[in-house]
């Protein structure tokens, strides 16, 4: 796990991965700054928007998240219809 998000509590957690794969609209301060209102310090905030790009484009199964578990991410292939990894 990304040891600057390590100590997020698993709902924290969940909302930045929701937020960076799910909208498309803010930008990475309005992000930033949305983190930050929900708890994060910036840094973690900042830390976060680091793997936003690949969240954007990838499908990842739950728990398996670069976040999460960095090389070993499971991302889904919509040629095969498997998680494989990064």
């Amino acid at each position: 796990m990304d040891s600057i998000l390590a100590s997020l509590p698993a709902s924290l957690l969940g909302l930045v991965e929701d937020q960076m794969s799910n909208n498309e609209v803010s930008s990475d301060e309005e992000l930033l700054d949305h983190f930050v209102s929900e708890g994060l310090t910036e840094e973690q905030a900042r830390q976060a928007l680091t793997y936003r790009d690949q969240y954007l484009v990838n499908i990842y199964l739950d728990g398996f998240t670069p976040i999460l578990k960095g090389n070993e991410a499971l991302r889904f292939n919509p040629y095969s219809r498997q998680f494989e990894p990064e």
